[in-house]
């Protein structure tokens, strides 16, 4: 699967590659495009860490990708420059999966919490739920691009109109986008209606492709979850697993 990468090489500009066995990508671009950029790990030359612009930066951005310096990659900006893809994928893959290891371990720490704050947000406000629960899995499984499809509930706006549920999607690259569903959230939640009998399901993996599909439960309500990732480790699965059964839990 083809992945993106960016390398900070002044205070104000970064270097974009994409990496892609069809049609590799290199632009010299201003450090606040980054927030419009298809990325999935950031590089810095360790000197700009003394810059308080780039520090932070470096530790917005940390909420969203694997962050590591030339020292600890051997490799600055110019050689980031002229890598071939063969090695970067070797180094990208090493800091992608280091990172999400990091995600599945703070949130074990911090699983008691996690739950206890979602299982808050549920009966009032799904769409919030949605979204910060989008984040987690995002992080968790170290994704490209993740949707949920889930069951909504849209409030009666008359006054003796009833409430309906409806389904809805949040999905994203980077941030999570909610979305009213329609014809394809019914379609392929009726595909997969079989499988929605635990609370946390792997029914589909391609690892050429990098394709993910998830079925779940939270409170007896279906939830699907597709993502594009680069691997899904039986760690992954577990804590992933076990966060879904305490949010199932009255």
């Amino acid at each position: 699967m083809d992945f993106s990468l960016a390398h900070i090489k002044s205070e104000n500009q970064l270097i974009y590659r994409v990496f892609s066995q069809k049609n590799e990508d290199f632009k010299v671009m201003d450090l606040e495009e980054l927030d419009d950029l298809e990325v999935q790990g950031l590089f810095y030359d360790d000197e700009l860490y003394e810059s308080e612009q780039v520090k932070l930066f470096l530790q917005e951005q940390s909420k969203f990708l694997p962050i590591r310096s030339s020292s600890e990659t051997g490799m600055n900006s110019d050689e980031f420059s002229n890598v071939e893809m063969g090695k970067m994928r070797s180094i990208f893959e090493k800091i992608s999966s280091s990172w999400v290891l990091q995600n599945n371990i703070t949130l074990l720490e911090e699983l008691f919490p996690v739950i206890d704050h979602l299982n808050a947000i549920w009966p009032n406000d799904r769409t919030t739920f949605f979204e910060e629960l989008w984040f987690i899995l995002k992080n968790n499984l170290g994704a490209k691009e993740l949707k949920i499809i889930f069951n909504d509930i849209e409030m009666g706006k008359k006054e003796n109109e009833k409430n309906k549920l409806i389904k809805a999607r949040i999905e994203g690259k980077k941030l999570p986008h909610p979305f009213s569903g329609g014809e394809f959230e019914d379609k392929v939640m009726g595909h997969y209606e079989e499988e929605f009998n635990q609370s946390f399901n792997v029914v589909e993996y391609d690892a050429h492709k990098g394709e993910l599909v998830i079925a779940a439960t939270i409170k007896k309500s279906p939830v699907l979850i597709m993502a594009k990732v680069y691997d899904v480790s039986r760690i992954q699965q577990s804590v992933l697993k076990t966060l879904f059964t305490g949010l199932s839990r009255e």
